[in-house]
């Protein structure tokens, strides 16, 4: 994988986490990260964690029908200061972030 890397786009993928493992280890300077219908494993809080931790640039984030992200999980999306587009929708639980002075906050739609 070349480090110049910048956006990733995993689509209706059940080992999108395992994938995400895999780049962990490679050093990659993303960008852009859009995970559309992906499982994210039985936590998503370990996943967002090194997401937060390895990708602190990132600045286009998307979880969009992505399962099991857990409130937890998704509190760590704040520490992404670069942050300056954030796509949560159809999530089962209300999340709270705080993006540069900004509060966001997602409610269930029903």
């Amino acid at each position: 994988m070349a480090p110049a890397l910048h956006s990733l786009i995993i689509s209706e993928n059940d080992d999108a986490a395992h994938i995400l493992e895999f780049l962990f280890h490679k050093h990659v300077d993303l960008r852009k990260l859009i995970l559309d219908a992906c499982w994210l494993g039985l936590d998503s809080t370990g996943l967002l964690v090194n997401i937060v931790d390895l990708y602190p640039d990132l600045e286009v984030l998307s979880l969009q029908n992505c399962y099991l992200l857990t409130d937890a999980g998704c509190c760590l999306i704040a520490r992404l200061k670069k942050l300056s587009e954030l796509n949560l929708p159809n999530m089962d639980a209300k999340v709270c972030v705080k993006l540069l002075e900004t509060h966001v906050c997602i409610f269930e739609c029903m």
